[in-house]
């Protein structure tokens, strides 16, 4: 019972939300580059935030449903709508949940806005983060399970927006690296297309690095900006532990989820700000999201019951 993977679509992969505290034996953070579109997809779903989803990349895919699944989908708008086996389709909008039928596909297209979309099911898939992506033929277990169809109010829906506003910044510990340190602060620069979960390469002016004899490698975590021959590398969740480059300026945890929404092409600017500030707006964002996803998993979880419960059942 679970999940057939017909088409894999472009990049898919199985992630929750990572595995925290083992940096220091050289084992990456990985997990869902979107943290918060994940934790909404698994709110909807009934499920606690680091449940296992898969994070779609651009192009989504086909999946066919083995048993009934309760589903939900957050994260980058993309192109859904499930078919039934007799040509039936009906179309699925992000976020929200509803419930794929046994014999039913799911069929998820481009990513119209973002990079990154987060599926969910009902109890979650078996298995943790993996870098390895599905390929057809891979079947995902998952529970037998029914979700009512819901929309987010709009707070609760609010997508990571990518690029609206610019990526808040803490100098690095090598920014004195740069020859004008001002530079990182005050020119625009872009995606560009050798970018992944590892790393995404900026284009732009290049900026200029004052040369060391020796360089000794020094940690780095997700959302370290190194600058390597003059071109900035913003590091991504599957990142490696030590880097060799000069780690100039770090985006902070507030605003790690819109990194993972860039997609080549997009245009992208830094601000500096404190430490001071940099712990405060982390606090504002996950109390945020402790507030709305508490009570959409709560009354998730009570229609799932609702839905299950045997006839006769007290209710």
């Amino acid at each position: 019972m679970g999940l057939l993977v017909v088409n894999p679509g472009l990049w898919t992969t199985v992630q929750d939300l990572g595995r925290p505290g083992f940096r220091e034996w050289g084992v990456p953070v990985g997990g869902a580059f979107d943290r918060r579109s994940l934790a909404l997809a698994n709110a909807f779903a009934g499920n606690p935030p680091d449940a296992a989803g898969l994070e779609l990349t651009l192009h989504g895919g086909v999946f066919e449903a083995r048993c009934d699944l309760g589903i939900a989908l957050a994260g980058a708008d993309m192109e859904a709508s499930i078919v039934d086996p007799d040509g039936g389709r009906r179309s699925v909008i992000s976020p929200s949940s509803t419930t794929l039928k046994a014999g039913e596909r799911l069929i998820l297209g481009r990513a119209t806005a973002g990079a990154r979309t987060y599926l969910a099911v009902a109890g979650g898939f078996g298995g943790r983060s993996s870098e390895r992506p599905v390929r057809a033929g891979d079947f995902l277990p998952a529970v037998p399970s029914r979700l009512h169809g819901r929309r987010p109010r709009p707070v609760e829906s609010a997508a990571t927006d990518p690029i609206g506003e610019p990526f808040r910044c803490l100098p690095g510990p090598d920014s004195s690296s740069l020859a004008d340190s001002e530079a990182l602060w005050n020119q625009p620069f872009q995606v560009g297309l050798r970018s992944n979960r590892m790393g995404l390469r900026l284009e732009g002016e290049p900026l200029a690095v004052v040369p060391e004899a020796e360089r000794l490698s020094a940690p780095v975590a997700p959302g370290a900006i190194q600058a390597a021959g003059g071109r900035l590398i913003v590091l991504g969740v599957a990142c490696g532990t030590m880097g060799g480059y000069p780690h100039v300026a770090q985006v902070i945890s507030a605003d790690l989820d819109r990194v993972g929404q860039l997609r080549s092409g997009d245009g992208l600017r830094f601000r500096r700000v404190t430490i001071d500030e940099a712990r405060r707006l982390d606090r504002q964002a996950r109390e945020a999201q402790r507030r709305w996803s508490a009570p959409i998993t709560a009354l998730s979880r009570d229609l799932f019951e609702l839905e299950f419960r045997p006839e006769g059942t007290p209710g």
